[in-house]
């Protein structure tokens, strides 16, 4: 065990008098509640100080686990999204060359409304999206 050395310590009379009834309750000595409070938040104060370099440690590890990750949804999505308007421009062109003569419309015209239409939909909140899928379904009955 360290040494010991006396120190003396003004309280304010509430603050004795909580401890004396601390001390009743537990059955210790005030002077080992001083010590142990003085030692825990010695605890609080060295924790508080440790928390910046825990943080650092906690985020690089994070990073070293989820950096891989990340980069292959990143990639997956940049598949997805090429995946998507391959098919966009194809559904077009199918439109396009199986609709009817005299109701078809220009390519142009057609990629132009169907751009338009998905710029629309990426803008809509889910009600509003939600009410516009209706309205569709409603008009193609």
């Amino acid at each position: 065990m360290a040494a010991s050395i006396k120190r003396s310590v003004d309280l304010s009379s509430q603050t004795y008098e909580a401890l004396q009834k601390v001390a009743a309750v537990q059955g210790k000595p005030v002077s080992e509640l001083i010590r142990k409070y003085i030692n825990g938040g010695l605890d609080v104060d060295k924790t508080a100080s440790d928390i910046d370099f825990i943080r650092k440690q906690i985020r690089e590890e994070l990073d070293l686990m989820l950096k891989p990750q990340v980069n292959r949804l990143a990639k997956l999505l940049m598949r997805i999204g090429m995946m998507t308007v391959s098919f966009c421009y194809f559904n077009s062109k199918l439109v396009h060359y199986f609709a009817p003569l005299d109701e078809r419309v220009g390519y142009e015209e057609l990629m132009s409304e169907c751009k338009h239409n998905a710029a629309a939909y990426l803008n809509m909140r889910d009600a509003t999206l939600d009410a516009a899928f209706r309205e569709f379904d409603e008009g193609n009955q």
